[in-house]
């Protein structure tokens, strides 16, 4: 019993914690991917996009998106109560896109998005399987966990110039410390990135 929940423990933490990242070229080969049901495209996009954890994503229903403000409605979250509500940036395009997948498949305000064939709502280990599944379908030779969107995202806005302070608000840190170890930007990241740009603080002394 003990090996088992052992075992039990190591696969969830595989499943959160794997550290690959995945390019935009791989997150596009999987998007592309020619028989793509609709339904994993969707779960891609709500992991992606808003950078949601997983948990988070799982939680989503259909009442939970909001087109006229471009946001989704995330209950709880890592640290919050069940009860507490944050509101998370969503392109208007991307909701939109949701919305329909929810009306293809007939689902009711209170339907859970990310659902599976035996149960309203999928779980995390389901997840875990699909995405690593699409990655080999793609080509893609990594072993990623459900958090490889959300931290996937996060480096291509960093990338993309988005300042890390406000790569920290997107993903709703409660310090730009946890930012910086999870995206692993380190001190010497940064005094580079200040090198880049020329920073000479000596003209004020």
């Amino acid at each position: 019993m003990v090996i088992i929940e052992l075992l039990n423990y190591v696969e969830l933490s595989i499943m959160k914690y794997a550290k690959n990242w995945l390019t935009p070229d791989e997150i596009k080969r999987i998007m592309q991917l020619p028989n793509l049901k609709e339904k994993y495209e969707i779960w891609v996009l709500l992991l992606y996009v808003p950078a949601l954890r997983v948990s988070e994503a799982l939680n989503v229903k259909v009442r939970d998106l909001h087109l006229e403000t471009e946001t989704i409605d995330v209950w709880g979250g890592k640290g919050h109560d069940s009860s507490e509500l944050s509101k998370v940036h969503c392109p208007g395009s991307i909701i939109k896109r949701i919305k329909r997948y929810a009306e293809h498949s007939d689902l009711k305000p209170s339907s859970y998005i990310m659902f599976s064939q035996c149960k309203p709502q999928a779980s995390s280990m389901q997840v875990y399987r699909v995405v690593n599944e699409l990655c080999a379908k793609a080509g893609i030779d990594k072993k990623i966990g459900t958090h490889t969107f959300r931290r996937s995202r996060a480096e291509h806005l960093l990338d993309q110039g988005l300042p890390i302070t406000h790569v920290s608000r997107y993903l709703r840190h409660k310090n730009l410390a946890t930012t910086m170890k999870y995206l692993n930007v380190s001190v010497a990241d940064l005094q580079n990135e200040l090198t880049k740009i020329g920073d000479n603080v000596e003209v004020i002394v």
